[in-house]
């Protein structure tokens, strides 16, 4: 019996430094030389996973991880660090600018003579929002938007078919208002990097005038135009200080309800309305911006 006590220590010594495995005791009644003897048992079961000890200490601060609600009977396993703490105020500026001239593009229009085009576009929104819960902002945006395209001349010659085009102008400013729902998720324990989904239902009130030849030969329609859009613009979030976040956004859906009211130099007068959806990503609508985090 000693000699089986000795190899019960020994085996012990052995398991208590594998890690990742766990002795469970049980009783057994067997039958040793025609007695019943009760002997206990060691069973060894493997039901652990190794960590290591920054993984493991990064477990135990769970405190800035918020814990959402799976989805139906899939995990995703995805963690969301605190990126907006509850009870804070942020506010920015979001920018947007985009210069085309045809001097800059003259190998993509090859099969065009004498193309003289600029467009420019240029966008400012302040903002300001209120952190309802950990990484979801509710708030508010203003905006401003002023666009201007000029085409001088071009023609286009296919064959029998020849079309020119030139001293056409159009100009438009519209001004907006909307309310926004914004939601994060911090991609690191230090809260430095995020990204974003920002939902956002907006009005825009404006006007805008083409115009086309020189002279007596000019005709000249202003438009006014109300429209109402919802929009959906994912984006990515820095915090380049410990208050200044720098992030990019840009558009991927779109809907919109739009009137227009319109008239020429002539005193002729019109009305139309139009609504659209997109699902694709508007290069127009790619906005730079600073926020600050109070």
């Amino acid at each position: 019996m000693k000699m089986y006590k000795v190899l019960y220590i020994c085996i012990l010594g052995l398991l208590a430094g594998i890690p990742g495995i766990q002795a469970q005791q049980r009783d057994t009644l067997r039958t040793m030389d025609g007695r019943d003897s009760l002997i206990v048992e060691r069973v060894i079961v493997r039901d652990t996973v190794f960590l290591l000890k920054e993984e493991y200490e990064e477990q135990l601060d769970s405190t800035d991880i918020i814990h959402t609600r799976a989805i139906g009977r899939f995990d995703r396993g995805i963690k969301n660090y605190r990126f907006i703490p509850k009870g804070k105020w942020i506010g920015g500026l979001t920018f947007s600018y985009v210069n085309f001239d045809s001097d800059d593009s003259r190998l993509l229009f090859s099969i065009l003579k004498d193309f003289d085009c600029n467009f420019r576009t240029f966008s400012v929104k302040p903002f300001w929002g209120y952190a309802i819960r950990d990484n979801l902002v509710v708030g508010m945006k203003l905006g401003y938007n002023h666009t201007i395209a000029q085409l001088d001349n071009v023609s286009l010659a296919v064959e029998d078919l020849d079309v020119s085009l030139k001293d056409m102008r159009y100009a438009e400013d519209t001004y907006s208002a909307a309310v926004f729902h914004r939601s994060y998720v911090g991609l690191d324990h230090g809260k430095r990097f995020g990204l974003f989904n920002e939902t956002t239902l907006s009005y825009n009130r404006g006007t805008s005038s083409f115009s086309r030849g020189t002279g007596d030969n000019l005709k000249r329609t202003e438009t006014t135009l109300n429209e109402l859009h919802l929009g959906i613009n994912p984006g990515l979030a820095v915090f380049i200080m410990q208050n200044v976040c720098a992030e990019v956004s840009f558009g991927v859906v779109g809907f919109k309800y739009r009137v227009e009211k319109q008239k020429n130099n002539l005193g002729e007068t019109g009305k139309r309305r139009s609504s659209g959806a997109n699902f694709k990503i508007n290069l127009f609508n790619i906005n730079i911006g600073i926020t600050l985090c109070m």
